[in-house]
């Protein structure tokens, strides 16, 4: 079943970089992605990481948001991801956006590589890359680089896992460590899963019908697991992290239903724009286009049609069948499981799972299953495309249709003379008429692409129209891809001189207004229109929302980012929950100002700072006991909140206000503090608890308690002490050994001067 022999030209992959510059031209004059994610999350960590690893400082913690928080182990920052490393010598906004271009670039050749090995013909292969690398499901969320990342190694692991399969050699099981080791870096863990587990169906039904033996599935395993063992480094305190977060024991339900597949958008299947798009702000229907979006080619559709329903009918005899057709009802199955659990709520099956199935809980969106659906149909199409004939019934057919495809998109281009103008003017109704028009001429295009087909598949004729298709194709997505990802001038993310409402202090962007501000009707960065985010860019950047705060160094609690400290989410909703004890809690958490609805920072009325000194102690022997005690009659001030054995002291003595703590020195990594106290009591750091903090007392070991519930606290003796707490991360030497010796076992592999492992 595998291709060994056959050459086939890479012109495909020539047209797709042209279509590739062609969508993001905007990167070659230096601009750079900001809608959304890239400028929220993904360069403020990692410009703040490069500026700590330039300062002398691993960029273990980041400090200036939820009091402090994991940066390295947060998975979705993807340090350690090599291809994230060209912000060490070139401009990191631009070269983070062309990275995420290179992807899909990395995601057609893979496709191309792995449809080869299949054995499709050259038209097939260019077709399934072309259409898999250009998917509106890759292009439309192209900022969520770590998907991006992620999604654009699936083939390559297939790939790598069919050469397993078929040859067992050992440099083959290196490329699978490799690939593994690089999707496992890149940052998505959703991604990651989904494409880890079509890969064990894949293999295990491929070594099912090509009856190979069990020895080699386990090769499979081996390179996964070397695989990890050079990820981890990033996996072993991205698990830590995991289970100290809110997602440690799964996802509410109503979070993990969040982005289902509306069955009505089905259409998006075979009009990318049916519902407008967000590009030129006609978007006409509520959620978020990028996740709804699936449009891979009408051209790629239909073939992938054709190929199921060749195999339904049984029209080819099995004796002219190519071998890879046999793979039709295997990548059938996986478009219809994929569709079915994108469903998400709006079917019973998914909610089934959630309840029944362990890790149905784990993630959100299940829209997110349709990188099974696009991969599938990107591999039907290539399939299909070799039941592409000049028969009679064929030409006949393909007349009929070309007609009514040019029919439909003429009526369609007339009708609003004809209709009211009140329906005229309604933007759903004009994207309909949009969606009619552009439908209709990519069909004609692909019914003369059909009648022109030369006699025989060979000769320049047939290299100059199997051009023509692949140009067609790739210009239909262009076209649906166009504007989905737009740009401002890299300056964008220069640093802007801030002032802080109160020096020393974080600030806090209440939740409703954060959120109202961002996604709103009138928000900065509105899902139904794009331009008006790039039209408000200046304000936008100058808002210091929650995490444009990084790039300008302002400490803020708030912490957008998936995987939060337990003890903060819960903080975070007390905050929400109790309005009354909104201020004190802010205080406690080292707040002294507040963003009201115009973004503007309001003083919360008394001040607050980062450290202080209390001489009370109120131990609770839960944490349910302790939240009570945070939102009934507190001042921090004078009293700190204990989890563990102990006597509750709710009263301060006197004079403890005369006590000072100054800050001596502050880096990502660690906090000096100089304390004088004319009594013992307790040193209140309002930094986020987390393991790997460790607190020297005049250069001694100390014990570091878990204070108020999420922050930290040290037992301090009357007289002056110097209070050193330091991050020192736990895994680092583990996590370094396990990759250092994965990676020589890779070269090991690769190097091997036997060309091939026992097979039997």
């Amino acid at each position: 079943m595998l291709n060994r022999s056959s050459k086939h030209s890479n012109f495909a992959l020539v047209i797709l970089i042209g279509a590739l510059l062609l969508i993001f031209h905007r990167l070659l004059v230096g601009e750079a992605f900001f809608w959304g994610l890239p400028s929220l999350q993904f360069y403020p960590w990692r410009e703040y990481a490069l500026d700590t690893f330039r300062s002398g400082h691993l960029p273990f913690w980041n400090p200036y948001n939820g009091s402090g928080a994991p940066l390295l182990a947060n998975y979705q920052s993807a340090l350690l991801y090599p291809l994230n490393w060209f912000g060490l010598v070139l401009p990191i906004a631009w070269s983070m956006s062309v990275t995420a271009v290179v992807h899909l670039f990395i995601a057609g050749c893979g496709m191309w590589m792995f449809t080869g090995k299949v054995g499709l013909t050259e038209l097939g292969r260019g077709m399934s890359a072309i259409s898999f690398a250009l998917t509106g499901y890759l292009v439309a969320r192209l900022g969520t680089y770590p998907t991006i990342f992620a999604a654009a190694w699936i083939p390559w692991l297939m790939w790598a896992a069919l050469k397993v399969l078929a040859d067992a050699r050992r440099r083959d099981i290196g490329w699978l460590a490799v690939f593994a080791a690089m999707q496992l870096l890149a940052g998505h863990a959703q991604t990651t899963y989904y494409s880890m587990l079509l890969l064990a169906i894949f293999s295990m039904w491929w070594g099912i019908s090509q009856r190979v033996k069990w020895q080699r599935l386990l090769l499979l395993v081996v390179g996964i697991v070397v695989g990890a063992g050079i990820a981890s480094a990033q996996l072993l305190p991205t698990a830590e992290l995991l289970a100290q977060s809110q997602r440690s024991g799964g996802v509410d339900y109503d979070t993990v239903m969040n982005f289902s597949y509306a069955p009505a958008r089905m259409m998006n299947f075979i009009a990318p724009n049916i519902f407008g798009t967000p590009a030129n702000g006609t978007y006409a229907t509520k959620g978020a286009f990028f996740e709804d979006a699936v449009y891979l080619g009408f051209i790629p559709l239909i073939s992938a049609l054709v190929a199921i329903v060749t195999w339904a009918w049984g029209k080819l005899r099995r004796s002219k069948r190519p071998e890879y057709f046999s793979s039709v009802p295997f990548w059938l199955v996986i478009v219809l499981v994929a569709f079915v659990l994108a469903l998400g709520k709006h079917s019973s099956i998914f909610p089934f799972l959630y309840e029944h199935i362990p890790t149905f809980a784990m993630f959100q969106a299940p829209v997110r299953w349709h990188i099974w659906t696009v991969f599938g149909l990107s591999v039907l199409a290539g399939i299909g495309v070799g039941m592409w004939t000049r028969g009679y019934w064929v030409l006949f057919g393909t007349r009929l249709a070309t007609a009514a495809a040019v029919g439909a998109a003429l009526l369609a281009l007339v009708a609003p003379e004809f209709l009211p103008a009140e329906l005229v003017q309604e933007q759903a109704f004009s994207n309909l008429i949009q969606a009619v028009i552009t439908t209709g001429i990519i069909g004609a295009l692909a019914g003369i692409l059909t009648l022109a087909q030369p006699e025989l598949p060979i000769g320049s004729r047939y290299k100059w129209w199997m051009t023509a298709v692949w140009l067609v194709i790739a210009g239909d997505l262009v076209y649906a891809g166009w504007g989905l990802n737009p740009t401002v001038p890299a300056s964008f993310y220069d640093k802007q001189e801030v002032s802080a409402s109160q020096p020393n202090t974080r600030g806090y962007w209440p939740t409703a207004i954060d959120e109202a501000l961002k996604f709103d009707d009138d928000g900065y960065l509105q899902f139904d229109d794009y331009p008006a985010a790039v039209a408000r860019q200046a304000a936008y950047r100058a808002s210091e929302l929650p995490n444009l705060n990084l790039i300008d160094r302002l400490p803020q609690l708030n912490n957008f980012e998936p995987l939060l400290i337990d003890a903060f989410k819960q903080y975070a909703d007390l905050i929400d929950r109790h309005p009354a004890q909104r201020d004190t809690l802010l205080r406690a958490a080292g707040v002294g100002y507040v963003y009201d609805h115009e973004g503007k920072a309001v003083s919360i009325g008394s001040s607050a700072t980062r450290a202080w000194f209390v001489d009370a102690a109120c131990w609770h022997p839960d944490r349910e006991s302790l939240e009570k005690a945070l939102v009934t009659n507190w001042n921090p001030a004078q009293v700190v909140h204990l989890i563990g054995q102990g006597e509750c002291s709710t009263e301060s003595s006197a004079g403890a206000e005369s006590n000072t703590v100054d800050t001596i020195s502050d880096s990502s990594d660690s906090v000096i503090l100089k304390v004088t106290a004319n009594r013992a009591g307790w040193l209140v750091l309002a930094d986020a608890y987390y393991p790997g903090w460790e607190v020297t007392l005049d250069g001694k070991s100390a014990d570091i308690q878990q204070a108020n519930l999420m922050f930290r606290a040290v037992q301090i003796p009357a007289g002056t002490s110097e209070v050193r707490f330091e991050y020192h991360f736990r895994w680092l030497l583990p996590g370094l050994l396990i990759s250092i010796t994965s990676l020589l076992v890779v070269l090991v592999l690769f190097r091997s001067k036997e060309p091939d492992l026992p097979t039997g």
